[in-house]
């Protein structure tokens, strides 16, 4: 065994004498499973599938704004001196809004369940595009488009993600990136589709079938079977034959507060998501500029030529970049936050490039590159917050992180705007939005150097003797480890671990790493506070007589970074 060599739940002496000797009597075996948790295939495919439409469905239609932007200009504002600031927040106020709800669609999964909130979200996000067609006044799209629409999109994306974890993890990268490349595909899609619709139908009837796409959302989270349950994500990863999730609970009840029953926190002291989260959040004050200002650069600056070219070369080098780089990410000795890094730093360079393009031809080079850019930045950001919080607190790390992003891509394109009302000219508007990438790039050297491994799934058979005490702190044993690169720091050779909130302490301490040689231990209870214990579980059908002079025992003996 390579990340596990030897786990011991804290059980009686004589009971861990024989775990560890591997001699079952009538008790508990412990054995480390040949095959992972997440079946890697099977219905994962149709989830695969089903996410991919999803994402395409939602992004695709946020992409193209700049299209129903220019639109929307003509129908509602024409005559407004401050048209493109007014009409640039329909655009960002749904944007913003899908990245911030997704905290609470995080939220959301984790209580009444994935497949629940996703079709929540397909409902309002219809609900939104159909009010939408009938609005007469542009405000009033803040609300409809804005809003409502934005927070039906925020429900359906972040459980598509989340759901992902529950399937896969050897193809971990390559899901996402073939989940992301959906968003390419629509893109495309409706890059073509909608100046038809404009054209032919108006934009009333264009919103309609936009609302027609949105309710597919619907029968797509249909198909989102969640495999880690709230329940058994609350103990461990581990299949238990026996114990119960809900004594388990009860144990720790008095030790947890009210808010974390809804709300996890300790993503907070993980001190690497905290630096990649505030890396992207700043990255994102200019990311969506490009994406909605340039067809009307285009119009300004060379007059005669489609600016929906550009948008269809984003869109086409984006989905490239994120099945390449999913499969890429997927190998071990690819370092996917310093990949993510890269693509950032790139994308703030090109996009400072584009005001001093004089040739149509050199934007659409220009746009290629920042739709490879996209793409990476894109599929990393699920692969990563697995890696840096693990599955467990995957949900909520994610919807915290999209939530972050609401902030910076809901001011930048009205900003962007702005800037050309007073100036009549976007040059210093792009150059404005290129710098905050490059910053957020070199934030990101700030995130400490280490790439968790989850090792293989231990499973627990039956044991008729094991306290409720012990039941409760043989949870520690299926506590992710992980592998160190590098030892940073010496520990002692013994680390004693009193209680969950010391060992969640230790855990979030700053790349700290236990030697080779020490060993983890837990404090087992003084002789009142098991006997208080067995007589709370009387009720139980797992009781346990008292052992004399009952030692400390290993829970845990791992070269692992904590």
């Amino acid at each position: 065994m390579s990340a596990v060599d030897k786990t011991l739940l804290s059980v009686p002496t004589q009971q861990a004498s024989d775990v560890a000797n591997g001699t079952k009597r009538s008790g508990t075996v412990l054995k480390e499973s040949q095959h992972p948790l997440q079946p890697d295939g099977g219905w994962g495919w149709v989830v695969c599938l089903t996410s991919m439409a999803c994402n395409g469905t939602v992004f695709g239609i946020i992409n193209t704004f700049g299209t129903l932007y220019v639109a929307m200009r003509e129908h509602y504002a024409k005559d407004d001196p401050n048209v493109s600031f007014k009409t640039s927040w329909v655009g960002s106020v749904n944007t913003g809004i899908t990245f911030l709800m997704c905290m609470i669609s995080s939220i959301l999964s984790d209580r009444i369940g994935i497949r629940l909130t996703g079709i929540i979200g397909g409902v309002l996000a219809c609900i939104g595009l159909l009010a939408s067609a009938f609005v007469e006044e542009l405000m009033l799209l803040y609300l409809t488009y804005g809003i409502i629409t934005g927070i039906g999109f925020a429900c359906s994306y972040a459980p598509s993600l989340v759901i992902l974890g529950h399937y896969f993890k050897r193809h971990m990268g390559l899901v996402n990136g073939l989940v992301t490349f959906g968003s390419s595909v629509f893109t495309i899609a409706l890059v073509f589709a909608l100046p038809v619709l404009l054209d032919a139908i108006d934009l009333k009837y264009t919103l309609l079938f936009l609302a027609g796409m949105a309710v597919l959302l619907i029968p797509y989270s249909c198909t989102w079977k969640p495999i880690f349950t709230k329940d058994n994500l609350a103990v461990s990863q581990a299949a238990m034959s026996t114990m119960s999730i809900e004594m388990l609970q009860s144990q720790c009840h008095e030790c947890c507060k009210f808010t974390r029953t809804f709300l996890n926190v300790k993503i907070w002291r993980n001190r690497g998501y905290v630096v990649w989260a505030v890396s992207c959040g700043v990255s994102l004050f200019g990311y969506f500029v490009p994406f909605v200002h340039i067809i009307k650069y285009v119009n300004d600056a060379f007059p005669g030529n489609n600016g929906s070219i550009l948008i269809m070369c984003i869109a086409i080098t984006s989905g490239v970049a994120r099945v390449a780089c999913g499969k890429l990410a997927d190998f071990k000795c690819v370092n996917r936050v310093r990949l993510q890094q890269a693509a950032f730093a790139i994308m703030g360079v090109v996009t400072l490039c584009i005001p001093f393009s004089d040739s149509f031809g050199g934007l659409i080079a220009i746009c290629l590159i920042i739709g490879v850019c996209d793409g990476i930045f894109i599929c990393l950001l699920g692969p990563i917050a697995f890696d840096l919080v693990g599955e467990r607190s995957a949900s909520q790390a994610l919807g915290f992180l999209l939530g972050i992003f609401s902030i910076p891509m809901t001011v930048g394109p009205p900003f962007a705007g702005l800037l050309y009302d007073h100036l009549g000219s976007y040059n210093i508007a792009f150059h404005i939005a290129g710098c905050p990438p490059i910053i957020g790039a070199l934030i990101m050297f700030f995130i400490p150097r280490t790439k968790p491994n989850v090792p293989a799934v231990t499973t627990i058979e039956e044991f008729a003797a094991v306290s409720c005490h012990d039941i409760y702190h043989s949870k520690l044993a299926f506590e992710h480890t992980v592998e160190a690169p590098k030892v940073s720091a010496v520990t002692p050779e013994v680390i004693v671990i009193e209680d969950m909130d010391e060992l969640e302490q230790l855990r979030a301490s700053d790349g700290t790493i236990i030697n080779a040689n020490a060993t983890l231990q837990l404090r087992l209870p003084d002789e009142e506070s098991k006997t208080q214990d067995r007589n709370n579980s009387t009720d139980s059908e797992i009781t346990s007589e008292p052992l004399e002079n009952e030692p400390m025992l290993p829970v845990q003996e791992t070269n692992a970074s904590v």
